[in-house]
Protein backbone atom coordinates (compact mmCIF):
# COMPACT_ATOMS: atom_id res chain seq x y z
CA UNK A 1 0.00 0.00 0.00
CA UNK A 2 1.45 3.55 -0.66
CA UNK A 3 -0.80 6.47 0.99
CA UNK A 4 0.20 10.11 2.46
CA UNK A 5 -2.43 9.22 5.28
CA UNK A 6 -0.40 8.28 8.66
CA UNK A 7 -4.30 6.50 9.46
CA UNK A 8 -3.93 4.76 6.87
CA UNK A 9 -0.48 3.57 7.92
CA UNK A 10 -0.94 2.86 11.02
CA UNK A 11 -3.83 0.58 10.78
CA UNK A 12 -2.56 -1.17 7.75
CA UNK A 13 0.90 -1.72 8.42
CA UNK A 14 0.49 -2.44 12.03
CA UNK A 15 -2.23 -4.97 11.32
CA UNK A 16 0.74 -6.83 9.35
CA UNK A 17 3.10 -6.66 11.82
CA UNK A 18 0.78 -7.59 14.46
CA UNK A 19 0.10 -10.72 12.54
CA UNK A 20 3.65 -11.49 11.77
CA UNK A 21 4.40 -11.08 15.19
CA UNK A 22 2.70 -14.84 15.70
CA UNK A 23 4.47 -16.74 13.39
CA UNK A 24 6.62 -19.67 14.35
CA UNK A 25 8.41 -21.99 12.46
CA UNK A 26 8.67 -26.06 13.84
CA UNK A 27 10.59 -28.53 13.07
CA UNK A 28 7.72 -31.17 14.00
CA UNK A 29 5.70 -29.65 10.95
CA UNK A 30 8.85 -29.90 8.81
CA UNK A 31 10.20 -26.28 9.71
CA UNK A 32 7.05 -24.75 7.95
CA UNK A 33 5.83 -21.66 9.84
CA UNK A 34 2.29 -21.59 11.56
CA UNK A 35 0.90 -18.54 13.47
CA UNK A 36 -0.15 -19.06 16.93
CA UNK A 37 -3.13 -16.76 17.94
CA UNK A 38 -2.24 -15.28 21.10
CA UNK A 39 1.37 -13.57 22.80
CA UNK A 40 3.16 -13.67 24.77
CA UNK A 41 1.00 -15.12 27.87
CA UNK A 42 -1.51 -17.42 27.37
CA UNK A 43 -2.05 -19.88 24.77
CA UNK A 44 0.85 -19.78 23.16
CA UNK A 45 0.81 -22.55 21.45
CA UNK A 46 -2.60 -23.03 20.32
CA UNK A 47 -3.83 -21.93 17.14
CA UNK A 48 -7.70 -20.97 17.07
CA UNK A 49 -10.13 -21.88 14.39
CA UNK A 50 -12.09 -18.21 14.91
CA UNK A 51 -9.26 -16.19 15.34
CA UNK A 52 -7.24 -17.58 12.14
CA UNK A 53 -10.72 -16.60 10.06
CA UNK A 54 -10.56 -12.80 11.19
CA UNK A 55 -7.19 -12.82 8.99
CA UNK A 56 -7.93 -15.11 6.19
CA UNK A 57 -7.73 -12.80 3.60
CA UNK A 58 -4.11 -11.70 4.45
CA UNK A 59 -3.35 -15.07 5.09
CA UNK A 60 -4.59 -15.99 1.39
CA UNK A 61 -2.64 -13.22 -0.47
CA UNK A 62 0.45 -13.60 1.56
CA UNK A 63 0.94 -17.44 2.98
CA UNK A 64 -1.95 -19.17 1.18
CA UNK A 65 -0.02 -22.51 2.19
CA UNK A 66 -0.25 -22.21 5.82
CA UNK A 67 -3.93 -21.58 5.01
CA UNK A 68 -4.55 -24.50 3.09
CA UNK A 69 -2.03 -26.92 5.58
CA UNK A 70 -4.11 -25.68 8.86
CA UNK A 71 -7.30 -26.52 7.07
CA UNK A 72 -6.41 -29.71 5.96
CA UNK A 73 -5.40 -30.40 9.77
CA UNK A 74 -8.57 -29.04 10.97
CA UNK A 75 -10.61 -31.09 8.50
CA UNK A 76 -8.84 -34.17 9.80
CA UNK A 77 -9.74 -33.97 13.51
CA UNK A 78 -13.35 -33.21 15.24
CA UNK A 79 -13.96 -29.31 14.84
CA UNK A 80 -17.50 -29.76 17.16
CA UNK A 81 -14.82 -31.04 19.60
CA UNK A 82 -12.45 -28.58 19.96
CA UNK A 83 -11.46 -24.50 19.18
CA UNK A 84 -9.01 -25.47 17.19
CA UNK A 85 -5.33 -27.02 17.72
CA UNK A 86 -1.93 -27.34 18.95
CA UNK A 87 1.12 -26.99 16.98
CA UNK A 88 3.45 -28.73 18.88
CA UNK A 89 1.77 -31.85 18.96
CA UNK A 90 -0.87 -31.24 16.39
CA UNK A 91 -3.44 -32.14 18.50
CA UNK A 92 -7.28 -30.38 18.92
CA UNK A 93 -7.47 -28.30 21.89
CA UNK A 94 -10.28 -27.11 23.99
CA UNK A 95 -13.91 -26.92 24.02
CA UNK A 96 -16.33 -26.59 20.77
CA UNK A 97 -16.71 -22.76 19.64
CA UNK A 98 -19.63 -22.32 17.75
CA UNK A 99 -18.42 -20.23 15.34
CA UNK A 100 -15.97 -23.04 13.95
CA UNK A 101 -18.29 -24.21 11.07
CA UNK A 102 -18.13 -20.63 9.75
CA UNK A 103 -14.84 -20.34 10.63
CA UNK A 104 -14.00 -22.95 8.41
CA UNK A 105 -15.58 -21.97 5.55
CA UNK A 106 -14.84 -17.91 5.99
CA UNK A 107 -11.04 -19.52 5.82
CA UNK A 108 -12.07 -21.80 2.37
CA UNK A 109 -13.87 -18.73 0.77
CA UNK A 110 -11.02 -16.42 1.24
CA UNK A 111 -8.29 -19.20 0.00
CA UNK A 112 -10.41 -20.39 -2.97
CA UNK A 113 -11.42 -16.92 -4.65
CA UNK A 114 -7.80 -15.38 -4.30
CA UNK A 115 -6.01 -18.60 -5.15
CA UNK A 116 -7.70 -19.99 -7.70
CA UNK A 117 -6.74 -23.42 -6.52
CA UNK A 118 -10.46 -25.47 -7.08
CA UNK A 119 -8.49 -28.72 -7.54
CA UNK A 120 -7.40 -28.61 -3.91
CA UNK A 121 -11.51 -29.12 -3.84
CA UNK A 122 -11.01 -32.56 -5.50
CA UNK A 123 -8.05 -33.75 -2.80
CA UNK A 124 -8.68 -36.85 -0.29
CA UNK A 125 -8.41 -35.61 3.33
CA UNK A 126 -9.13 -38.51 5.71
CA UNK A 127 -12.07 -40.26 4.34
CA UNK A 128 -13.49 -37.47 2.21
CA UNK A 129 -12.69 -35.32 -0.40
CA UNK A 130 -11.87 -31.22 0.79
CA UNK A 131 -15.54 -30.58 -1.31
CA UNK A 132 -17.63 -32.95 1.00
CA UNK A 133 -15.65 -31.83 4.01
CA UNK A 134 -17.20 -28.36 3.10
CA UNK A 135 -20.36 -29.24 2.35
CA UNK A 136 -20.80 -31.07 5.91
CA UNK A 137 -19.78 -27.61 7.45
CA UNK A 138 -22.28 -26.08 5.61
CA UNK A 139 -25.32 -28.07 6.67
CA UNK A 140 -24.09 -29.10 10.16
CA UNK A 141 -26.45 -26.38 11.56
CA UNK A 142 -29.12 -28.66 10.75
CA UNK A 143 -28.42 -31.23 13.40
CA UNK A 144 -28.21 -28.55 15.64
CA UNK A 145 -32.07 -27.57 15.04
CA UNK A 146 -33.03 -29.25 18.08
CA UNK A 147 -35.62 -27.51 18.97
CA UNK A 148 -37.27 -27.70 15.21
CA UNK A 149 -37.41 -24.23 15.58
CA UNK A 150 -35.52 -24.38 12.04
CA UNK A 151 -32.36 -22.64 13.54
CA UNK A 152 -29.41 -24.30 15.00
CA UNK A 153 -29.41 -23.65 18.73
CA UNK A 154 -25.45 -23.31 19.39
CA UNK A 155 -26.14 -24.03 23.43
CA UNK A 156 -24.74 -22.14 26.40
CA UNK A 157 -22.13 -19.11 27.29
CA UNK A 158 -18.92 -20.85 27.26
CA UNK A 159 -19.38 -22.57 23.28
CA UNK A 160 -20.16 -18.84 22.37
CA UNK A 161 -18.98 -15.65 24.17
CA UNK A 162 -18.46 -17.09 27.45
CA UNK A 163 -18.71 -13.72 29.17
CA UNK A 164 -22.05 -12.81 28.45
CA UNK A 165 -24.73 -15.16 30.34
CA UNK A 166 -27.48 -14.32 28.08
CA UNK A 167 -26.23 -15.15 24.64
CA UNK A 168 -27.14 -18.43 23.91
CA UNK A 169 -29.09 -20.77 22.26
CA UNK A 170 -30.19 -19.73 19.02
CA UNK A 171 -28.15 -16.89 17.98
CA UNK A 172 -28.96 -14.28 15.45
CA UNK A 173 -25.30 -13.95 14.34
CA UNK A 174 -24.09 -17.70 13.50
CA UNK A 175 -27.93 -18.47 12.69
CA UNK A 176 -27.28 -15.72 9.80
CA UNK A 177 -23.59 -17.09 8.74
CA UNK A 178 -25.48 -20.05 8.02
CA UNK A 179 -27.22 -18.56 5.01
CA UNK A 180 -23.81 -17.31 3.83
CA UNK A 181 -22.47 -20.81 4.47
CA UNK A 182 -25.19 -22.40 1.98
CA UNK A 183 -24.71 -20.23 -0.13
CA UNK A 184 -20.80 -20.40 -0.81
CA UNK A 185 -21.48 -24.23 -1.14
CA UNK A 186 -24.13 -23.40 -3.46
CA UNK A 187 -21.95 -21.09 -5.77
CA UNK A 188 -19.04 -23.76 -5.56
CA UNK A 189 -20.97 -26.84 -7.05
CA UNK A 190 -23.69 -24.89 -8.98
CA UNK A 191 -21.75 -26.20 -12.34
CA UNK A 192 -21.06 -29.89 -11.42
CA UNK A 193 -24.21 -30.30 -8.97
CA UNK A 194 -26.81 -27.40 -10.23
CA UNK A 195 -29.91 -29.58 -8.49
CA UNK A 196 -27.94 -29.85 -5.60
CA UNK A 197 -26.60 -26.13 -5.22
CA UNK A 198 -30.76 -25.12 -6.25
CA UNK A 199 -31.27 -27.23 -3.31
CA UNK A 200 -29.19 -25.10 -0.72
CA UNK A 201 -29.80 -22.05 -2.11
CA UNK A 202 -33.35 -22.37 -1.46
CA UNK A 203 -32.37 -23.86 1.94
CA UNK A 204 -30.60 -20.57 2.80
CA UNK A 205 -34.12 -18.11 1.43
CA UNK A 206 -35.74 -20.20 3.96
CA UNK A 207 -33.66 -19.48 6.51
CA UNK A 208 -32.61 -16.02 6.12
CA UNK A 209 -36.61 -15.75 6.64
CA UNK A 210 -36.15 -17.58 10.24
CA UNK A 211 -33.05 -15.37 10.47
CA UNK A 212 -34.64 -11.94 10.28
CA UNK A 213 -37.58 -12.35 12.74
CA UNK A 214 -34.91 -12.43 15.75
CA UNK A 215 -34.24 -8.85 14.95
CA UNK A 216 -36.27 -6.30 17.72
CA UNK A 217 -37.75 -4.16 15.48
CA UNK A 218 -37.13 -0.65 16.31
CA UNK A 219 -34.41 -1.18 18.34
CA UNK A 220 -31.80 -1.71 16.16
CA UNK A 221 -30.29 -5.33 17.62
CA UNK A 222 -31.33 -8.66 17.63
CA UNK A 223 -32.46 -11.43 20.36
CA UNK A 224 -31.37 -15.45 21.00
CA UNK A 225 -34.29 -17.15 20.58
CA UNK A 226 -34.57 -20.02 23.58
CA UNK A 227 -35.50 -23.47 23.51
CA UNK A 228 -38.52 -22.50 24.65
CA UNK A 229 -39.51 -20.37 22.18
CA UNK A 230 -38.81 -17.48 24.21
CA UNK A 231 -36.57 -14.33 22.50
CA UNK A 232 -34.24 -12.93 24.51
CA UNK A 233 -32.71 -8.87 23.65
CA UNK A 234 -29.01 -8.75 23.72
CA UNK A 235 -27.65 -5.89 22.69
CA UNK A 236 -23.96 -7.43 20.99
CA UNK A 237 -21.71 -5.98 18.90
CA UNK A 238 -21.10 -9.83 17.47
CA UNK A 239 -25.05 -10.20 15.69
CA UNK A 240 -24.46 -6.60 14.29
CA UNK A 241 -20.95 -7.15 12.56
CA UNK A 242 -21.85 -10.83 11.47
CA UNK A 243 -25.20 -10.02 9.89
CA UNK A 244 -24.14 -7.04 8.15
CA UNK A 245 -21.19 -8.67 6.74
CA UNK A 246 -22.99 -12.12 6.15
CA UNK A 247 -26.51 -11.04 4.94
CA UNK A 248 -26.24 -7.21 4.31
CA UNK A 249 -28.78 -7.37 1.06
CA UNK A 250 -31.51 -9.13 3.10
CA UNK A 251 -31.60 -6.48 5.79
CA UNK A 252 -34.60 -3.65 4.97
CA UNK A 253 -33.51 0.13 4.97
CA UNK A 254 -35.46 0.82 7.51
CA UNK A 255 -33.13 -2.18 9.85
CA UNK A 256 -29.87 -0.92 8.66
CA UNK A 257 -31.01 2.80 10.05
CA UNK A 258 -32.00 1.34 13.42
CA UNK A 259 -28.76 -0.80 13.71
CA UNK A 260 -26.87 2.39 12.47
CA UNK A 261 -28.59 4.41 15.22
CA UNK A 262 -27.91 1.62 18.00
CA UNK A 263 -24.24 1.12 16.61
CA UNK A 264 -23.54 5.43 17.30
CA UNK A 265 -25.69 5.72 20.73
CA UNK A 266 -24.94 2.28 22.52
CA UNK A 267 -21.17 0.35 20.94
CA UNK A 268 -18.96 3.18 19.36
CA UNK A 269 -16.59 5.21 21.36
CA UNK A 270 -14.16 7.56 19.83
CA UNK A 271 -11.25 5.36 20.08
CA UNK A 272 -12.81 1.61 19.96
CA UNK A 273 -16.70 0.33 20.91
CA UNK A 274 -18.34 -1.59 24.06
CA UNK A 275 -18.55 -5.11 22.26
CA UNK A 276 -22.09 -5.34 24.72
CA UNK A 277 -24.06 -2.02 25.11
CA UNK A 278 -23.41 -0.74 28.75
CA UNK A 279 -27.71 -0.76 28.50
CA UNK A 280 -27.83 -4.16 28.03
CA UNK A 281 -29.03 -6.16 31.81
CA UNK A 282 -26.28 -8.82 31.32
CA UNK A 283 -23.29 -5.85 31.57
CA UNK A 284 -23.37 -6.36 35.47
CA UNK A 285 -21.83 -9.93 35.52
CA UNK A 286 -18.38 -9.47 34.18
CA UNK A 287 -15.75 -6.44 33.43
CA UNK A 288 -13.77 -8.97 31.01
CA UNK A 289 -13.12 -6.61 28.04
CA UNK A 290 -13.11 -8.96 24.90
CA UNK A 291 -16.88 -9.27 24.53
CA UNK A 292 -18.74 -7.10 27.61
CA UNK A 293 -19.17 -3.77 27.76
CA UNK A 294 -15.36 -2.78 29.10
CA UNK A 295 -14.24 -3.29 25.52
CA UNK A 296 -13.82 -4.99 22.54
CA UNK A 297 -11.74 -8.01 20.86
CA UNK A 298 -8.86 -7.43 18.42
CA UNK A 299 -11.07 -8.41 15.16
CA UNK A 300 -14.26 -6.61 16.76
CA UNK A 301 -13.47 -3.20 14.86
CA UNK A 302 -12.55 -3.77 12.43
CA UNK A 303 -15.59 -6.30 11.31
CA UNK A 304 -17.67 -3.64 12.34
CA UNK A 305 -15.89 -1.18 9.53
CA UNK A 306 -16.57 -3.92 7.13
CA UNK A 307 -20.13 -4.42 7.85
CA UNK A 308 -20.48 -0.46 7.91
CA UNK A 309 -19.57 -0.37 4.65
CA UNK A 310 -21.54 -3.25 3.09
CA UNK A 311 -24.71 -1.57 4.07
CA UNK A 312 -23.70 2.00 2.77
CA UNK A 313 -22.20 3.81 5.92
CA UNK A 314 -18.73 4.31 4.18
CA UNK A 315 -18.63 8.02 5.71
CA UNK A 316 -19.38 7.21 9.18
CA UNK A 317 -16.71 3.75 9.10
CA UNK A 318 -13.96 6.26 7.61
CA UNK A 319 -14.39 8.94 10.18
CA UNK A 320 -13.87 6.08 13.05
CA UNK A 321 -10.85 4.88 11.95
CA UNK A 322 -8.96 8.06 12.91
CA UNK A 323 -10.09 7.00 16.07
CA UNK A 324 -9.16 3.77 15.83
CA UNK A 325 -5.50 4.26 14.61
CA UNK A 326 -4.74 6.18 17.76
CA UNK A 327 -5.15 2.75 19.60
CA UNK A 328 -2.87 1.30 17.03
CA UNK A 329 0.40 3.59 19.00
CA UNK A 330 0.24 0.79 21.31
CA UNK A 331 2.19 -1.73 19.32
CA UNK A 332 -0.14 -4.54 17.77
CA UNK A 333 -3.61 -4.45 19.19
CA UNK A 334 -3.97 -6.50 22.44
CA UNK A 335 -6.62 -9.66 22.69
CA UNK A 336 -8.97 -6.71 23.86
CA UNK A 337 -8.45 -3.22 24.37
CA UNK A 338 -10.82 -0.95 27.01
CA UNK A 339 -12.61 2.18 26.34
CA UNK A 340 -13.56 4.66 29.23
CA UNK A 341 -14.89 4.73 31.80
CA UNK A 342 -13.69 1.67 32.45
CA UNK A 343 -10.16 2.17 31.72
CA UNK A 344 -8.39 5.38 31.41
CA UNK A 345 -7.25 5.73 27.87
CA UNK A 346 -3.15 5.14 26.77
CA UNK A 347 -2.17 8.12 24.47
CA UNK A 348 -5.29 9.22 23.22
CA UNK A 349 -5.96 5.81 22.13
CA UNK A 350 -8.17 2.94 23.98
CA UNK A 351 -6.06 1.11 26.34
CA UNK A 352 -4.72 -2.76 25.82
CA UNK A 353 -6.61 -4.67 28.49
CA UNK A 354 -4.57 -5.70 31.08
CA UNK A 355 -3.50 -9.66 30.78
CA UNK A 356 -4.06 -10.39 34.54
CA UNK A 357 -7.49 -11.32 36.37
CA UNK A 358 -10.23 -10.69 35.93
CA UNK A 359 -8.94 -9.16 32.49
CA UNK A 360 -7.16 -12.07 31.41
CA UNK A 361 -6.23 -10.08 27.97
CA UNK A 362 -2.87 -11.27 25.67
CA UNK A 363 -0.78 -8.34 24.65
CA UNK A 364 -1.45 -9.25 21.20
CA UNK A 365 -3.74 -11.74 19.05
CA UNK A 366 -3.18 -13.07 15.69
CA UNK A 367 -6.34 -11.16 14.06
CA UNK A 368 -4.50 -8.05 13.71
CA UNK A 369 -4.81 -8.93 9.95
CA UNK A 370 -8.53 -8.38 10.24
CA UNK A 371 -7.37 -4.51 10.00
CA UNK A 372 -5.67 -5.28 6.38
CA UNK A 373 -8.70 -7.48 5.32
CA UNK A 374 -10.75 -4.69 6.29
CA UNK A 375 -8.45 -1.68 4.49
CA UNK A 376 -8.21 -4.01 1.39
CA UNK A 377 -11.88 -4.89 0.86
CA UNK A 378 -13.94 -1.55 2.25
CA UNK A 379 -11.50 0.78 1.32
CA UNK A 380 -9.82 -0.10 -1.36
CA UNK A 381 -13.17 -2.22 -2.15
CA UNK A 382 -11.68 -5.06 -3.52
CA UNK A 383 -14.57 -7.52 -4.64
CA UNK A 384 -12.82 -11.11 -5.47
CA UNK A 385 -15.25 -13.67 -6.13
CA UNK A 386 -14.94 -17.29 -6.83
CA UNK A 387 -15.63 -17.46 -10.78
CA UNK A 388 -15.98 -13.85 -12.06
CA UNK A 389 -13.11 -12.10 -11.46
CA UNK A 390 -11.81 -9.24 -9.27
CA UNK A 391 -12.86 -5.66 -9.27
CA UNK A 392 -12.76 -3.04 -7.33
CA UNK A 393 -13.94 0.49 -6.05
CA UNK A 394 -12.35 2.19 -3.87
CA UNK A 395 -13.95 4.74 -1.40
CA UNK A 396 -11.33 6.67 0.53
CA UNK A 397 -13.09 10.52 0.75
CA UNK A 398 -10.70 12.88 2.50
CA UNK A 399 -8.36 10.03 4.05
CA UNK A 400 -6.47 9.90 0.76
CA UNK A 401 -7.75 9.78 -2.50
CA UNK A 402 -4.48 9.07 -4.06
CA UNK A 403 -4.15 6.02 -2.10
CA UNK A 404 -2.50 3.11 -4.23
CA UNK A 405 -2.65 -0.42 -3.64
CA UNK A 406 -0.11 -2.69 -5.41
CA UNK A 407 0.67 -6.03 -6.45
CA UNK A 408 -2.58 -7.81 -5.40
CA UNK A 409 -2.39 -11.32 -6.36
CA UNK A 410 -5.67 -12.75 -7.52
CA UNK A 411 -5.81 -16.27 -9.29
CA UNK A 412 -2.04 -16.26 -10.58
CA UNK A 413 -1.84 -12.33 -11.68
CA UNK A 414 -1.22 -9.18 -10.15
CA UNK A 415 -3.09 -6.25 -9.85
CA UNK A 416 -2.70 -2.84 -8.81
CA UNK A 417 -5.99 -0.25 -7.32
CA UNK A 418 -6.31 3.53 -7.20
CA UNK A 419 -9.01 5.61 -7.58
CA UNK A 420 -9.53 5.11 -11.02
CA UNK A 421 -10.04 1.42 -10.11
CA UNK A 422 -8.07 -1.71 -10.65
CA UNK A 423 -5.69 -2.81 -13.28
CA UNK A 424 -3.52 -6.04 -14.36
CA UNK A 425 -0.23 -6.11 -14.11
CA UNK A 426 2.86 -5.86 -11.47
CA UNK A 427 3.89 -2.49 -9.86
CA UNK A 428 7.31 -2.01 -8.41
Amino acid sequence: MVTNSEVLKRIYYGGVIGTIFHKRVSSIHGSKRIFVTLMPHYWQTAIFIWDISFSSVLFALLDPEFLREMMEKWMQMDIHQHFGSEYLTGEGIGPWYSANDYAMLKIAHDYLRYSGDFAWLEKDIGDKKVIEHLMYYATYWQELDVNNHGLADYGGANNLLECVQTYTHEVASLNAANVFNLRFIAKLIEKREPNKAKQLGETARELVKRVKRLYISGKGYWGCKQPDGSLREVRHCYDFLTISNTIPNELSRQQKEEMIKFFKEELQTPTWMHALSQRDGDATTSIRPDHQWTGAYTAWPAMTVEGLCRIGKHKLALQWLEGLARTAKQGPFGQAHMVEPAMASEGGGARKAPSDFPYISDWACVSNGSYVDMIIESLFGVNATLFDGVTATPRFDTLDPDAKLKNLHYQGSNYSIDQTGIKRGSQE
